[in-house]
């Protein structure tokens, strides 16, 4: 297998793991939704956000912030798609390509303030906002 193929996965694999994160927090918002008020959700929200991963088998001293672990999948995607951008030998032409770099730093954005301080409405967003960016990345390979 070449170089680009494994960036191609590893890219891919980041992008599945980033969707499951921002479905991590859509999921816990809804169920800490159905069961406190919206102060206590938010408290709990917070909580969940000084959470260290992974949560067994790993001493603790060695376990990652939740955060962290969105920002490390951030950056590995960030590092793979210009890997793979300047292994093809420059940015694809189009508009697609534009509205998905949009999406992204969108979603950096908003994973700055939701890194401080869980947010209901941010979370939704950063849900869509994900889920968007995987859908323009499948359009532009067609």
């Amino acid at each position: 297998m070449d170089g680009y193929r494994v960036l191609v996965y590893v890219h891919l694999f980041c992008s599945i793991l980033l969707a499951g994160q921002a479905l991590f927090w859509f999921i816990m918002l809804a169920a800490l939704r159905q069961r406190f008020d919206s102060q206590q959700a938010t408290t709990l929200l917070q909580t969940v956000n000084h959470a260290r991963w992974p949560h067994v088998a790993v001493p603790y001293a060695w376990r990652l912030p939740l955060p962290w672990v969105t920002w490390v999948t951030v950056g590995v995607l960030v590092a793979t798609g210009a890997a793979m951008v300047h292994y093809r030998g420059g940015a694809p032409a189009g508009a697609l390509w534009w509205f998905k770099m949009a999406l992204t730093a969108a979603v950096a954005v908003i994973q700055v303030v939701v890194t401080r301080q869980p947010q209901p409405l941010l979370i939704r967003i950063n849900f869509g906002l994900v889920l968007g960016t995987i859908v323009v990345s499948g359009w532009m390979i067609r």
